[in-house]
């Protein structure tokens, strides 16, 4: 059993926090004598809980509703705490990759894409995994893992200025004849890095592609958008309908 004074000094969590944590439900000490409030092993697990959930974000009303629905032990407690720390290092992750392609983008377009901003904001709220959901209609579940793995780990700032550069390289040559070789050219640079990017799955791709024409905005495939999109379609059909997105 620890006294209030000597589980403040061991964790760093005042007297004063540890009482509003009483007050409040949070955490109550098993026992309250003349002596003083004492905590068993039980509750400090449960300080240690709430110290890991409050670091990630959540509020103490969050807290009491989460520690309310549970009865794990030490070791469960422990793994929960784990996952929730990889969620949240996935969705920093994202929002890492996200921001490097805006900061790009800005310097390319000199202006800012407000659909991405609001993509970005959506990021802060919600788990990495909820930014795919526009794409479940046209991905499994697998698939949209692997995109997920390669919004969160596999892309480094190089690939993101690469996959930039050959969208770029489109949308500044939109004029071009759709059967000129400087035009194939820039397809099949697209298509060679979207090949890179995504391990060059060819029905993972496929299913790309046809989301891709659906949903034009968005982190997993931004800066695509329509004249681009139209562009690779028009160099694919003169080409007899080689299929550049496999």
């Amino acid at each position: 059993m620890y006294t209030i004074g000597k589980l403040s000094k061991n964790t760093g969590v005042t007297v004063r926090t540890l009482d509003y944590y009483d007050e409040i439900g949070l955490i109550k000490p098993s026992s309250k004598t003349g002596g003083g409030h004492r905590y068993s092993e039980d509750d400090v697990m449960q300080l240690e809980r709430v110290l890991a959930l409050k670091y990630m974000g959540f509020s103490l009303e969050q807290i009491k509703d989460i520690l309310k629905n549970s009865t794990l032990n030490w070791q469960e407690s422990i793994q929960q705490q784990l996952e929730l720390v990889k969620r949240e290092q996935e969705r920093l992750k994202m929002l890492e990759q996200a921001l490097l392609g805006v900061s790009y983008s800005i310097k390319y377009e000199g202006e800012i894409n407000w659909p991405i901003i609001f993509s970005i904001i959506q990021l802060y709220q919600h788990d990495p995994e909820d930014a795919l959901q526009l794409y479940k209609e046209y991905l499994s579940e697998d698939e949209m893992k692997i995109v997920l793995d390669m919004n969160v780990g596999n892309m480094s700032e190089e690939d993101i200025k690469e996959w930039l550069k050959v969208v770029g390289d489109i949308r500044d040559n939109l004029h071009l004849d759709p059967n000129s070789e400087e035009a194939e050219q820039l397809v099949i640079s697209w298509a060679n890095q979207a090949d890179k990017m995504f391990g060059n799955n060819e029905e993972l791709l496929e299913n790309m592609w046809e989301a891709l024409q659906n949903f034009k905005e968005g982190i997993a495939f931004y800066p695509m958008d329509n004249d681009v999109i139209n562009f690779i379609k028009r160099v694919a059909t003169s080409k007899g309908g080689q299929n550049y997105d496999t």
